[in-house]
């Protein structure tokens, strides 16, 4: 099964590879293992640079011989200010649905926002993040509302040596969580989470080298997690794995491959 699907990588790498400079193409296989070409679940997306503009395309394998399941276009405006405005729009074919993402973002100010919307629903979320610092250490707070689940979520992290503390809280789940990031050197971190609602713990731990980084998460009596990522020249492989503790045949495995023209 694996083979196969690298197969199919390598015809997708072959079939663009005259496309023009810039362009990233994105293939995805999302919980595997699965029977048969039309279960591999496969989903392709090709940018192409247009004067200002990316446009593109959004395939699933087995609507191949037909038209794409979605457009979009994407636009980066710099302000006189150095301030940018990014707008990101998509449209569903098959649901006939106009969606836009919208993002401003200042460096100078420390601060980005930004809003969701769509056809159906109209504005649908809004966020912000803003950079400060406290005691000379970067402190970034974020903040976000979405409108359809009435859900207001936000989080802290403050940066101190060789790492970083984080406590995030929504009022969905009304569970406050604090996460440790600490380096133990240039290539290990140690990243432990616990909640303050329940008292569990989560284990993480992030190893990285030249070219790629393994990040696994433990959360004990349930599953790990594990999230891989390998840069290569012309682009980089992205893999991760859901383990369950208690029934192996359960995992899940998703991975998905860019290519950078």
């Amino acid at each position: 099964m694996f083979a196969n699907i690298l197969v199919l990588f390598a015809i997708l790498a072959v079939a663009f590879a005259g496309t023009p400079q810039s362009t990233k193409i994105t293939a995805s296989v999302k919980d595997t293992p699965v029977d048969g070409i039309e279960g591999l679940n496969v989903n392709i997306a090709a940018p192409f640079k247009f004067q200002d503009y990316v446009v593109g395309f959004k395939y699933a394998l087995g609507d191949l011989a037909r038209a794409p399941e979605a457009v979009f276009a994407k636009r980066t405006f710099e302000n006189d200010d150095g301030s940018k405005v990014s707008v990101d729009g998509n449209y569903n074919l098959a649901d006939k649905l106009l969606s836009v993402a919208a993002n401003w973002n200042s460096d100078k100010m420390g601060m980005s926002l930004s809003a969701d919307a769509d056809s159906r629903d109209k504005l649908t979320a809004v966020g912000f993040t803003k950079d400060t610092s406290i005691n000379d250490n970067k402190f970034t707070i974020r903040g976000a509302y979405d409108l359809l689940k009435k859900k207001i979520s936000g989080d802290g992290t403050l940066d101190i040596d060789q790492g970083s503390i984080n406590i995030a809280y929504d009022t969905e789940d009304k569970d406050p969580v604090l996460s440790v990031n600490r380096a133990l050197d240039d290539n290990n971190e140690f990243k432990p989470s616990v909640s303050l609602k329940s008292g569990q713990v989560t284990y993480g731990y992030k190893r990285k080298w030249d070219g790629g980084s393994i990040d696994s998460k433990l959360f004990p009596g349930d599953r790990v997690e594990l999230e891989w990522t390998d840069k290569g020249s012309g682009g980089s492989w992205s893999t991760t794995a859901e383990i369950p503790l208690d029934d192996k045949s359960n995992t899940k495995i998703s991975f998905g491959r860019d290519w950078d023209y």
